[in-house]
């Protein structure tokens, strides 16, 4: 694409979305210099993204900020003003599945402690994703609740005796 050439993203009446995001996912991650190798599949009414190689753990540092990053925009480019267009999920070797298993058990953990300590105790930042998967497993625990505190970036849950 030659700086004169506007991008267009969005798919034309009657094409697969799917082939369209995948295609500006991997113009994006050309853009970036990334070194890495995307695959994609329709599933669950959403479009799945992998991305995998050398570059991996640049999408992955900083609690997946890249990853989440390129998400959130590959989201807002396709889906913004567009109610019936499929979800996008990005993810890495199955990284999102992992980081899940790890935030139920550290809501486990926080939660024993809360409720021996009788206690509130605050968590780390997190995003709205994560957030919502600390809430659901501490939901499923009797002594304790939960509540989001903060703004922003900023966002954490608090976990009180109950």
């Amino acid at each position: 694409m030659t700086q004169d050439q506007e991008p267009n993203p969005s798919p034309e009446e009657g094409e697969r979305p799917a082939p369209a995001v995948f295609e500006f996912c991997h113009e994006l991650v050309d853009l970036l210099q990334l070194d890495l190798s995307l695959e994609w599949k329709e599933e669950g009414g959403a479009i799945h993204i992998n991305c995998t190689g050398p570059d991996r753990p640049l999408l992955l540092s900083g609690s997946a900020s890249l990853l989440n990053s390129l998400e959130y925009l590959l989201n807002k480019v396709f889906r913004t003003g567009r109610d019936d267009a499929p979800g996008i999920l990005l993810d890495s070797d199955n990284y999102r599945r992992h980081r899940e298993a790890e935030l139920v058990l550290l809501a486990q953990m926080a939660s024993k402690k809360v409720i021996s300590l009788r206690k509130p105790l605050n968590l780390q930042p997190m995003t709205a994703r994560e957030r919502r998967i600390v809430h659901l497993a501490l939901a499923g625990i009797e002594g304790v609740r939960s509540q989001s505190d903060g703004e922003g970036d900023h966002r954490s849950i608090t976990i009180y005796p109950s």
